[in-house]
């Protein structure tokens, strides 16, 4: 639908406790007939992101979810959207990050939502990134209209997935999007470009800032809102650094108000989830931050209608991601966003249209319970109940004399390669942990790179080889410092020489111990608690045992390439530097006492 085809109303509802959260809602402009009012099911995003924006010279084409709304409402769904409280032209500040109070609203709109005119009674959440995060809570909702929860790229565990992976601590993400947030708290345009949000499709110079609701004409409301924002919590380097060295000091990052932080919303939700049973689809991208091992997590760990959708994308699903495409090293290729939404829209047919009652409906039933995956290499589609695959077998391959990998364990007693770390390594700004960030995902060779790693390389594979599943690595090493990072690179050496990254994993060496505790969800690897009561310092000299999973990954290698494992001990334009351990000198261990080696998970 074009923008005269839809109508596009803005409005104040208000919460239990009196504060005031703006509303967007798009309708197709056909259902406002008087003599035949039109309604349908309801699709819903509760931001933090803004939910409209003003212009100089207005036009509704240039608001962002204008596709969402042209596209939905034609199939006739209603599209609204709500800014969180504490931000956009809402009341209300921000203690946290989707905190008790944010998830709490987002029952009593659905409510609201439910019971307009203009909806049938049945309301879906849907969103991307934090979006996806909220359309997760929005699962424990006490709202019985709620009936799907369609998202893109949540972070399951925001600790472990995206703020410190391995207990190390990512900087770039940190504090980049807590300059932007704050500065769109504070309605700061300027501020917000420069730290990374998306240009408008109105262009800069015509963008104002957030919008106000219908009846603030003149911004009065609007401005007295963002006033209550100057006492939100907004992440910084200064604030997060200190309280993210171990997975239970995070839970307090807001020391001066002592706020608990929830960075891992479904575990807080779980038991209403379990109960509810309102059916999922996650879709999220290979090579966007560790969402994938996220949404396998939760794949493995909650007993609702689910389906995990794993695809070569990137972090909002508008580019194709794959190491194997051409050009990969200079841009990606984009995904028309009519595709895009076409997705979500299958996803909500699939409830709404197919059978008023899911569990009747044996389509639904089918839709439902399932991991799809795409095998890059292969360029192909795939669906398991069961994750990981059943059918997967896991390939050792030895560290061994020469920079070799090897199928057979070492003899030797004594034998090792010694590596100095280098504080320079890095696998640039457009990675995995940049694309949350709205980079590009690009796979430049890394030839040169890599002279600057330890590296071990298999012989030239005799036939194809798959590889589903989260690769394992174990190495036994020995280092002149009590603490180090250590980042593991799997990748695929082509004839040519081209080196192509496929996965990875870290772990700081602090956290290197090995938990005897039941995880809190599903895990696939070592299960390291990251707790104060684990750290463990290494002991200069001695062997050290590093054991983690590299992230999910399906691939598959053609006869002729070959494995590589890259050790490193830095990725300088993301994570931040350990400075006790520059300069650090380590040996790795590869003999038959101890055989440093990665177990590949092979279809």
């Amino acid at each position: 639908m074009n923008g005269s085809e839809l109508i596009f109303r803005s409005e104040y509802i208000l919460m239990r406790d009196a504060v005031r959260l703006a509303i967007s809602f798009w309708l197709p402009k056909h259902w406002d007939n008087k003599l035949k009012r039109g309604k349908g099911p309801a699709v819903l995003i509760t931001t933090r992101y803004w939910r409209a924006m003003a212009f100089k010279q207005d036009n509704l084409n240039f608001q962002t979810f204008y596709p969402y709304a042209s596209h939905l409402c034609a199939e006739g769904y209603a599209f609204v959207v709500a800014d969180a409280r504490g931000s956009g032209a809402s009341f209300g500040y921000r203690k946290n990050e989707l905190s008790r109070a944010e998830v709490d609203d987002i029952s009593e709109i659905i409510d609201w939502v439910a019971c307009q005119r203009w909806c049938d009674g049945r309301v879906a959440t849907t969103g991307t990134s934090y979006t996806a995060n909220s359309t997760l809570c929005s699962l424990g909702a006490t709202a019985s209209a709620l009936k799907l929860g369609v998202c893109r790229a949540p972070d399951f565990d925001m600790y472990r997935h995206l703020l410190a992976p391995g207990g190390i601590f990512n900087s770039s993400f940190i504090e980049r999007w807590g300059a932007m947030t704050a500065a769109q708290d504070t309605n700061n345009v300027s501020a917000m470009l420069d730290n990374g949000w998306k240009k408008p499709q109105g262009g800069v110079e015509n963008l104002l800032g957030v919008r106000p609701v219908d009846d603030d004409k003149d911004g009065v409301l609007m401005k007295a809102a963002i006033a209550e924002h100057r006492d939100n919590f907004n992440w910084n380097t200064a604030i997060m650094i200190d309280n993210l060295a171990f997975s239970d000091s995070a839970l307090l990052l807001n020391k001066a108000r002592g706020e608990v932080v929830n960075l891992i919303p479904y575990l807080y939700y779980r038991e209403i989830i379990e109960k509810n049973n309102i059916p999922l689809v996650i879709r999220c991208g290979w090579h966007d931050a560790a969402t994938a091992l996220g949404a396998l997590s939760l794949f493995t760990s909650c007993s609702i209608p689910m389906r995990v959708i794993l695809g070569p994308w990137n972090h909002t699903g508008d580019a194709w991601v794959n190491p194997f495409e051409l050009n990969s090293d200079m841009h990606n290729r984009p995904i028309s966003t009519a595709h895009r939404i076409g997705l979500i829209t299958k996803s909500l047919n699939i409830v709404f249209k197919e059978g008023s009652d899911l569990l009747e409906n044996t389509h639904a039933g089918e839709y439902f319970g399932f991991v799809e995956y795409y095998t890059l290499g292969e360029d192909k589609w795939k669906t398991t109940a069961k994750w990981p695959l059943p059918q997967t077998q896991m390939q050792r391959l030895y560290f061994s004399a020469d920079y070799q990998l090897s199928h057979a364990s070492p003899n030797e007693v004594i034998a090792c390669d010694t590596y100095r770390a280098d504080a320079s390594t890095s696998t640039g700004v457009y990675n995995r942990w940049y694309c949350q960030l709205q980079h590009p995902v690009l796979f430049p060779d890394r030839q040169q790179e890599d002279k600057k790693l330890l590296v071990y390389d298999s012989p030239a594979l005799e036939e194809n080889l798959e590889i589903t599943g989260h690769p394992l690595i174990t190495l036994y090493l020995r280092s002149n410092r009590l603490d180090g990072h250590f980042f593991v690179y799997l990748e695929a050496v082509d004839l040519d020489g081209r080196v192509r990254l496929l996965t990875e994993g870290q772990l700081r060496a602090l956290h290197r111990k090995v938990s005897d505790e039941i995880p809190p969800y599903g895990m696939f690897g070592p299960f390291h608690s990251m707790k104060m009561k684990d750290a463990e310092d290494m002991i200069p000299g001695e062997v050290t045992e590093i054991s983690l999973d590299l992230l999910p990954i399906s691939v598959l290698l053609r006869k002729g390439q070959r494995i590589r494992v890259a050790l490193a001990c830095a990725d300088m334009d993301t994570f931040a530097p350990l400075e006790c351990t520059e300069g650090a000198e380590i040996t790795v261990e590869r003999n038959k006492i101890y055989a440093s080696h990665i177990d590949l998970p092979v279809v």
